[in-house]
């Protein structure tokens, strides 16, 4: 099955500044809401597609002294009826 690869960050000011940064050196990602089975954070985290890209992501914040809450992976769920309204 696959998964979700997630990075949880205290507020949005630096899920914004991580995000651009982990962007800066080619790694696919987006901002997403934080699970809520996982974690009552800020509410925003950085999801990213490819395990391989964690350590690189680990790099990116120790470089940058960036402070984050924890990283998180997830299955990937498809649910057929998100966003069926009628």
């Amino acid at each position: 099955m696959m998964k979700n690869y997630y990075v949880f960050l205290p507020d949005s000011k630096t899920a914004l500044e991580l995000y651009g940064l982990i962007k800066k050196e080619g790694i696919k990602c987006t901002m997403a809401p934080t699970p809520r089975e996982a974690d009552a954070c800020c509410g925003v985290s950085i999801l990213y597609y490819d395990f391989s890209d964690t350590d690189k992501i680990k790099e990116i914040i120790e470089e940058e002294g960036i402070k984050i809450s924890k990283f998180w992976e997830s299955e990937k769920i498809f649910n057929p009826e998100r966003n069926k309204f009628c």
